[in-house]
């Protein structure tokens, strides 16, 4: 047995007020009625005094009731052993539908558990099929679970996609065993169909163990592309298959630029910069330039260009803001993702050099759609060293124990206890 909160076991010292109540308490005189005090004579009295207990009984149970009120506040839990499993196997929900690797567990050992990779960890049900709900994989955070797991050594089977590797990584009492199953699939799919005007670009998705990457096209409608009847979506067919991807209609990028007029030629490499994106994107980029006198405050636009000393407005929109520094790199990123910083002048050398345009399309993110729908076909994998959790040695005995909570029984004892003191004491006085 323990305790949860064991610094309420100094409440014992409770148990010295009923003691010393029972000591100090003093037993009633008995009254005898007499006819007359007449005939009696006076005579010396000696008088006595002890301290003595009285009534052991309702001292007893007095006392045991502030012991269990002790227990109670002290929170005891009782402790059971528990057998740990000798091995558990972790298997990834999509090896799950492959009978070839799931022959393999036939027969395991009846100390042996088969377990999936999924939040909680649930027991395998070979017979029955498994529907995850979860649509990400989060390799660590189903690491640190197997924490929970009474079990001596834990083999996880799993396709190792790196896209399953987010945040710290964690630490684990189990040394974990990771065995990742390779394959060679190579996954290529249309992800999105952009359309601008009349013009309509097909991205494609392409992604194996080793890269992803994305490709574009022009589509013309025709037999291998048709538009369905809602014009939402596009029907792509080849010779083994047909899909549906659907149709974004593509809104010009607006740009407001305010500048100074000493910084005007600046403002002519960014204007070719944004010209050059226009027609790599194949979309309409509106640039709408004014000088900073003429600033709009609340300007709806995607991005909003600073080129002056004086203090910019507030904007809500992404901005580009002119703040020379000592960096190396053109453009910093500011304090979250809607701020940046132009940390030169723009000469004709440092914008090549410095890829001027590159990082104007970053700023822009035009194609963050299309890196969204790129990662749930991501099939690029991990080693088995990348995987690997902190192992934190458990210092405990290998026999794992099980608490219970008591606490709702001497509750109950408790309640009955103090009916049972009350009680007797009204008998007492009575």
């Amino acid at each position: 047995m323990s305790f949860a909160q064991p610094i309420y076991l100094w409440t014992l010292l409770g148990l010295l007020v009923p003691i010393a109540i029972h000591l100090w308490s003093k037993k009633e005189a008995k009254t005898i009625k007499i006819g007359s005090v007449q005939l009696l004579s006076e005579s010396t009295s000696k008088q006595s005094s002890s301290i003595q207990l009285n009534e052991w009984w309702l001292l007893v149970l007095r006392m045991f009731i502030i012991g269990l009120i002790t227990l109670v506040l002290a929170k005891p839990q009782w402790y059971a052993s528990i057998t740990n499993s000798s091995l558990t196997y972790i298997v990834e929900p999509e090896l799950l539908k492959n009978d070839d690797f799931m022959s393999r567990f036939a027969d395991i050992d009846t100390n042996q558990e088969i377990r999936i990779l999924c939040s909680n960890l649930p027991l395998a049900i070979l017979d029955e099929e498994f529907t995850r709900d979860e649509e990400f994989m989060d390799y660590w955070a189903l690491a640190a679970e197997t924490n929970a797991l009474k079990t001596d050594s834990i083999v996880v089977f799993t396709n190792g996609y790196s896209k399953g590797l987010k945040g710290a990584r964690p630490e684990t009492n189990h040394n974990i065993k990771w065995i990742i199953l390779e394959t060679s699939e190579v996954v290529i799919k249309p992800l999105i169909i952009y359309k601008n005007e009349n013009d309509f670009q097909l991205f494609l998705g392409k992604s194996s163990s080793l890269r992803s990457e994305i490709s574009n096209k022009q589509v013309v409608l025709g037999e291998d592309y048709a538009l369905t009847t809602n014009s939402d979506s596009l029907l792509v067919s080849n010779s083994k298959s047909e899909q549906k991807v659907p149709v974004v209609v593509q809104k010009p990028l607006e740009i407001a630029f305010y500048y100074t007029d000493s910084l005007s030629t600046d403002k002519t490499y960014i204007e070719a910069a944004l010209k050059a994106l226009s027609k790599y994107l194949n979309r309409n980029i509106r640039v709408e330039s004014m000088l900073d006198t003429e600033a709009i405050k609340n300007k709806n636009a995607d991005l909003i260009i600073w080129l002056s000393t004086k203090p910019a407005p507030v904007y809500n929109q992404k901005i580009l803001l002119l703040k020379k520094s000592v960096s190396n790199a053109l453009i910093d990123k500011g304090e979250d993702d809607t701020i940046f910083y132009l940390t030169k002048r723009i000469t004709p050398e440092n914008a090549i050099s410095e890829r001027l345009t590159e990082n104007l399309l970053h700023i822009l993110d035009v194609n963050k759609e299309v890196e969204k729908l790129l990662g749930q076909i991501d099939k690029r994998l991990v080693t088995e060293e990348d995987l690997q959790t902190n192992y934190i040695e458990d210092s405990e005995k290998q026999t794992q124990l099980a608490s219970f909570d008591i606490n709702p029984y001497l509750w109950g004892v408790l309640f009955i206890l103090l009916i049972l003191e009350r009680f007797i004491a009204y008998k007492r006085k009575q």
